[in-house]
Parts: C-alpha cells; structure tokens; sequence
C-alpha cells in the first residue's frame, strides 16, 4: 500500500517529548516532503478538542480515506478517549499501528496496552526491549529508534572549565544519577561545571543543592522554567556541554528507552559518557564518539581523560559524535515509518 493519509491519535498533548518527536515532526516532515496528508488528535477537554476528536473519529469509522493508516500512539488508560479508541480499532482493524516508546505496561495496567497491540495491523516500537515485549502479542513488530529534529547547534570549541550535562526528566533517573554518576563528581578532584536541565520538584533543587555544596571542585547549574518546547533553545543549552552523561542502571524500565538524551547530545557534537543499557549500547561507541561508563570510577576515568585530551583529539570525538546523526535523523524514521506502513495489508 502506498500510503497517502495517516489518522494519528495521540496519548497525550505536544507537552510531551513521544508526541512530537514520534507524532508532530514526522507528520510535517511526510508532509512537507512526501505529500501525505494527516490528522493528528490530541486528547483535550475543550470544546474544540472534543469536536477535532469527533470529527476524525467518525470519519475513520465511516469514510476512511482510501490508502490510509491509523496510527494508536500509547495509549493506556481507560478513560472515555482510550476506550472510544478501543471501540474504533475492533471496528475498523485495518492498515493499523500501535507506537509505543516507553514500557508503560510496567507503570500503568498493562491491559489496554496488550490489547492495542493485539488489535494493530503492525506494532512500533522505540527500542528492542519493547519489541521482545509487542511480539509477545503481535507477530508483526519493528523497532523504529526515536528520532532527532535537524538543528544548527554543532559545538565549536571546549569550554575553559570543563562542563558536564545532562537534559532529562531528573525525578525518572534520579536513582541511576545518585548510584553511577553524581558519587563520581566527589571523587573527581578536578574542577569541572555540571549543568542539569530537567529538576522541576523544589524537593529536588534543594536536594541537588545540599548534595553538591560541600563538592568545592563541582560549579551546579540547575535552570529553572524551561520551556521544552523551544527545541531550539535546549539544543542551544546542549551545544555547550563539553560531555554529555546518560547513565543508567539495569532494569527493565531503563532497557526499553530509546536512548533519546544520547542523541541529544550526539546530534551537537558532544561526546557521551554512559552506561551500555537498551538501545545506549547501539549508538555509544566507545573510544569514538565517547565511553561506555558503567560505575561511578569509570566515570571519574574518562572525565579526566576527555579533560586531559588535546584539541585534537577532542574534535575528533566531537565530529564522531555528530557523524552518528544519520541513523536517528528525522528523515531515516520517516523513511522506516513509510516502509512499514506500505507493508500493511
């Protein structure tokens, strides 16, 4: 089937990092790039909202467009939005996706999740954990690795401090930070800024704060009132870490992540430390666009030798980092998106 128009309903709105990065981008890129047209739901309690809902929900049900895929994005509750949801796709199961990026099934009830994957014509998945997962109740699953938007914000040069970050949700890997990386600062011994972009429970700034005080080597940036949404303005943020760090300790929930931060990071040039958990094991390359760092001494050993290194070498890491673009760029997902759809019955 060559597709030509895509219905996508979305779990959650675009304050979510999975709908824009899975569902807003790829939509404009297909559009502006291949013609295809779409509608992209997003759950709201809005009149407005509630008519979009509608509106393209009875349209699937009773006048599908010819060539067309309908595209469930994780959706998990039981709420009248999932449940209408799971009325429509047993009715109209055809030319049907399920896309999921996160193991939800572990922090929610797994129920409707198996059910949208057992209903789809073909489930995607954002890492090989969650595919091991989907093909336990769909045999057509392929692992679509989470993409990066194309942005201009490539690192030029090394700070004169050495500066260290790391952008994410803190309270979701708050225990793989305290366990692997913030015990490597104390013993660093070298002075070096650490950046970290994500804290929004004042419980944890204060936490942060009282942890790093007596560190007298270790200069903590915490922005406050981030506006995740000007992707612009983080990757701007990102281009000036010196190392970007992606630890995390091994557990289910952290082998199915996409290793998003880590493309992040590798998409402005700048080199990674981290642990070689789920789908970080595919795109960290040890020695060439970073370190595999799987404990707290690890991580002090290679600080120092990407602080040790001369420009040289650091730019060697730097273009490594960015020359790994390709294999998680915008085009190469919506490009993989497009070949799985054609391949819908």
């Amino acid at each position: 089937m060559k597709p030509r128009h895509i219905y996508w309903f979305a779990y959650y709105n675009a304050e979510e990092p999975s709908v824009r990065y899975r569902a807003i981008y790829p939509l404009k890129y297909l559009s502006d790039q291949n013609n295809t047209t779409y509608q992209l739901v997003m759950p709201g309690y809005r009149l407005w909202d509630i008519f979009q809902f509608l509106k393209v929900y009875l349209t699937v049900l009773f006048f599908r467009k010819r060539n067309s895929v309908v595209v469930y994005q994780k959706l998990h509750t039981k709420r009248i939005y999932g449940t209408l949801l799971k009325w429509l796709i047993k009715c109209r199961p055809e030319n049907t996706l399920y896309d999921i990026d996160d193991a939800d099934y572990l922090k929610f009830r797994p129920e409707n999740i198996r059910y949208f994957i057992r209903q789809s014509s073909h489930c995607i998945v954002g890492s090989r954990e969650l595919g091991e997962y989907a093909a336990q109740f769909n045999n057509r699953v392929s692992v679509l690795t989470s993409p990066i938007i194309g942005h201009n914000h490539i690192k030029q040069e090394r700070n004169k401090l050495l500066t260290i970050g790391w952008v994410g949700y803190y309270n979701a890997h708050r225990t793989s930070l305290m366990q692997l990386f913030f015990p490597a600062l104390v013993h660093l011994g070298i002075e070096v800024k650490m950046i970290i972009l994500g804290v929004k429970h004042p419980d944890h700034f204060a936490e942060l704060r009282a942890y790093f005080e007596p560190i007298k080597n270790v200069s903590l940036e915490i922005p406050d009132n981030i506006n995740w949404q000007d992707e612009e303005g983080i990757y701007q943020l990102i281009s000036t870490f010196d190392i970007g760090i992606a630890p995390l300790l091994n557990t289910e929930l952290n082998r199915a992540k996409s290793a998003f931060k880590l493309k992040q990071y590798l998409s402005c040039g700048v080199p990674v430390l981290g642990s070689d958990i789920g789908e970080n094991s595919l795109f960290l390359e040890h020695g060439r666009n970073g370190y595999v760092c799987n404990t707290p001494n690890e991580y002090c050993q290679y600080i120092r030798l990407i602080n040790n290194a001369t420009d040289k070498e650091y730019t060697t890491l730097s273009v490594s980092a960015i020359d790994s673009i390709a294999r998680f760029s915008m085009g190469n997902y919506c490009e993989q998106l497009m070949n799985v759809i054609g391949n819908l019955e």
